[in-house]
């Protein structure tokens, strides 16, 4: 497995919305299912720093995630543009492979 790590900084009132387009069945979701090699996505909202979270979007491997996005690269880019109004800060945390 193979798997992107994000963290968000989301204000209050971007909070529902943004936890309805990345979370588990949300746009970006819908998007990814349309590869046989996604795997799903896990959103985390912080219990002690009410306006962080962490999204991981997992894939059966790195090449597969990059196929994905070069394919799908001019709707990956739009989604992305369009939904920066819903969040402070965007920071990639890294990309990670299952050891077990």
């Amino acid at each position: 497995m193979y798997s992107i790590v994000w963290k968000y900084k989301v204000n209050e009132e971007n909070q529902t919305e943004f936890e309805s387009e990345y979370g588990k069945f949300g746009t970006w979701s819908r998007l990814f299912m349309s590869s046989d090699n996604y795997k799903g996505s896990f959103l985390h909202k912080s219990p002690d720093m009410n306006d962080t979270y962490l999204l991981i979007d997992t894939w059966t491997d790195e090449q597969s995630y990059k196929d994905f996005k070069n394919i799908n690269e001019s709707t990956y880019e739009d989604l992305s543009s369009g939904f920066e109004k819903l969040y402070e800060t965007e920071e990639k945390i890294g990309a990670f492979n299952a050891v077990n």
